[in-house]
């Protein structure tokens, strides 16, 4: 969690950032933006399906990284979201 709210996790944007990826900071999923924890967790259209199911379950306030990243129920959520993505499998796998 603090990975994320912090911004320093192994996505594309962070990667470039600190020269550990040699391709482009761009989301691999839609390579439209760059790939920030914002954009990945509640922007990216390649993730709208598994954004839906997240919103099912925290309602409305879905859209707020806030509480996505400090409340029980929206932590909790989150980290299912981001399982049911695979993208950050490696960062957490003991999870």
């Amino acid at each position: 969690i603090f990975q994320l709210r912090t911004g320093h996790i192994a996505l594309n944007k962070y990667l470039k950032q600190i020269a550990k990826s040699q391709t482009t900071a761009r989301c691999l999923a839609c390579k439209n933006h760059d790939e920030s924890v914002h954009h990945f967790i509640l922007v990216c259209p390649a993730y709208a399906d598994q954004r839906e199911e997240l919103q099912k379950e925290v309602g409305p306030r879905q859209c707020n990284i806030k509480y996505l990243l400090n409340e029980n129920k929206g932590m909790r959520a989150m980290l299912m979201y981001i399982a049911r993505m695979g993208r950050l499998e490696q960062t957490f796998r003991n999870m």
